[in-house]
C-alpha cells in the first residue's frame, strides 16, 4: 500500500431522501475531482457543494480533531477483529458479519466505524480502502495486513493473526505502565507536597523568623530565598506555568524535535534506558514477525513498521535501515550498523536471513524479548520503591534540617531566658 496524500474536504449533499447536510471529512485525495467521486461514493447522496481545503489547514484542524477524537480501546479493536475473521472463517459474507458486528457493538466510536465499514463494503469498496479513512483508530499494522488479506484470499486467518497481534501488544504496554504507574505515582505526591510546603507553610515560618529576629543558619535563608522567588514567580506568571505544563504533552506528541529529544534522554538514563530498550525490541520484533509472516516484503515491513515505531531513536535506526536494504545490503547488517539493536537481535536476524527463516527467528525474539520485559517490569517495580522511599525520606529530612531545628532552637532559646 502506497502512502496517501490526505486533505480536508469540507461539503455539502442532499440524501436520496431529500434531507440536506454539512460534513468535513479528511479524505486520501489530492484535487476536486478525486474528493468529488469518493464522497459522492461514500455518502450515497447528491453532492450540493464541495470544496478541498488548502494543506496548511491541516495541523490546525488535526489538532482540533484531537481533542474530539473518540478512541476504541485495543481490547475492544481485538475482539472486533477476531470476531469478524472468525465470522468468515464460518463462511459468513463479509457484509452480514459487519452488520451483526454493528449491531452488537456497544462503545460508540466501535459502533459508528463498524457502521461506516459496512457501508463501504456495500458501496463495492473493499475493506482494507474503507479502514484507511480510521487511522487514528486502526494501527497501520492491522490495515496493511487486511489489504494482504484481502489480496491473498487470507482475509479471515489474516484478522484473525491481527487480533492476536493487538493483544500481545496490549500486554507489553500494560507491563511497561504497570513498572512507570508506582514511580510516577510517588512523584506527583511528593511534587504536590513539596507546592503545599511552599505556598502555604514555609511563608508563615519565615514571617515567625523575621518577627522574632532570629539568626538562621546560611542554608536555612538560602531556602528562604528561593521559596520567596518561587512564590514571586508563580504569582506573576502562573498562568503561563500551568500552560506550560499543559502544552508541553502536545509538544511532545506533535514536535519531531521534542520528541526525538525526550527519547533520546530516556534512552540514555539509567534505569529508563534498560526499560526503553526492552520494551522497542518486543514492539518491534513483534511488528516485524506479524508483517513478514503474513507475506509483506521486507522493504514494505520496515515502512510500516517506522511508521508505527513512536521512539524516534528506533525510528530513525529503522529508516536506516531501509534504505540500507533497499541498497542490498542485508538487515542483520544495517541494524548492526545503527548501534541501538542488541546483538542477540542481529544474530537471530542474521541466521533468519541465511537459513530462510526470518519470520521463525522473528517471532523466538518476539517471545524472548515480552518474557525479558515481563521479568524486567517484575523486577523495576520492586527496586523502584526502596529508592522512592529513601528520596521521600531524604526530602522529609532536609525540610526538618532547613526549617524545624530553627524553630527548636528558638524555643530552647526562650526558655532559657525565662
Amino acid at each position: 500500500m502506497n502512502a496517501l496524500n490526505f486533505r480536508y474536504v469540507f461539503y455539502r449533499v442532499v440524501s436520496a431522501q431529500g434531507k440536506a447536510r454539512l460534513g468535513l471529512s479528511k479524505l486520501p485525495v489530492d484535487d476536486f475531482s478525486a474528493a468529488h467521486l469518493l464522497v459522492e461514493r461514500r455518502e450515497h447522496a447528491v453532492i450540493l457543494h464541495l470544496s478541498v481545503l488548502p494543506s496548511w489547514v491541516i495541523p490546525f484542524f488535526d489538532s482540533f480533531a484531537l481533542l474530539l477524537r473518540r478512541s476504541i480501546a485495543l481490547p475492544l479493536l481485538a475482539e472486533f477483529l477476531h470476531s469478524l475473521g472468525l465470522m468468515l472463517r464460518s463462511g459468513l459474507p463479509i457484509d452480514m458479519a459487519l452488520e451483526d458486528l454493528s449491531k452488537d457493538a456497544t462503545q460508540p466510536a466501535l459502533k459508528s466505524m463498524a457502521r461506516d465499514l459496512l457501508a463501504g463494503v456495500q458501496a463495492g469498496n473493499t475493506l482494507s480502502s474503507r479502514m484507511v479513512f480510521y487511522s487514528h483508530q486502526l494501527p497501520a499494522t492491522v490495515r496493511h495486513l487486511v489489504d494482504i488479506g484481502e489480496r491473498s484470499g487470507n482475509l479471515d486467518r489474516v484478522l484473525m493473526d491481527a487480533a492476536e497481534h493487538l493483544g500481545r501488544i496490549t500486554a507489553l504496554r500494560q507491563d511497561v505502565y504497570r513498572a512507570l504507574i508506582y514511580p510516577a505515582f510517588v512523584v506527583v505526591t511528593i511534587v504536590c507536597a513539596a507546592l503545599f510546603w511552599v505556598y502555604y507553610v514555609l511563608p508563615d515560618l519565615a514571617n515567625m523568623f523575621q518577627q522574632m529576629g532570629a539568626h538562621l543558619p546560611p542554608l536555612t535563608q538560602s531556602v528562604m530565598r528561593g521559596v520567596e522567588w518561587t512564590r514571586e514567580l508563580l504569582a506573576a506568571y502562573g498562568y503561563w506555568v500551568l500552560c506550560a505544563l499543559v502544552l508541553f504533552p502536545l509538544l511532545l506528541s506533535r514536535v519531531q524535535r521534542v520528541r526525538a529529544g525526550f527519547f533520546w534522554l530516556a534512552y540514555r538514563l539509567p534505569i529508563s534506558r534498560t526499560l526503553v530498550r526492552t520494551s522497542s525490541m518486543a514492539f518491534i520484533s513483534e511488528y516485524l514477525a506479524l508483517l513478514v509472516a503474513a507475506g509483506i516484503n521486507l522493504l514494505e515491513g520496515l515502512a510500516i513498521l517506522e511508521e508505527a515505531t513512536r521512539n524516534e531513536v528506533y525510528r530513525k535506526a529503522i529508516r536506516q535501515a531501509r534504505e540500507g536494504v533497499q541498497r542490498g545490503n542485508s538487515l542483520s547488517r544495517e541494524l548492526e550498523r545503527s548501534g541501538v539493536f542488541s546483538p542477540l537481535m542481529i544474530r537471530l536476524i542474521n541466521v533468519g536471513e541465511q537459513s530462510g527463516n526470518l519470520d521463525g527467528q522473528l517471532r523466538t525474539l518476539a517471545d524472548e524479548y515480552r518474557r525479558r520485559l515481563n521479568h524486567l517490569v517484575s523486577t523495576l517495580a520492586e527496586v523502584i520503591k526502596p529508592v522512592i522511599l529513601l528520596l521521600a525520606g531524604g526530602l522529609f529530612i532536609f525540610v526538618v534540617v532547613v526549617f524545624l531545628l530553627p524553630v527548636y532552637d528558638l524555643i530552647a532559646q526562650s526558655t532559657q531566658l525565662r
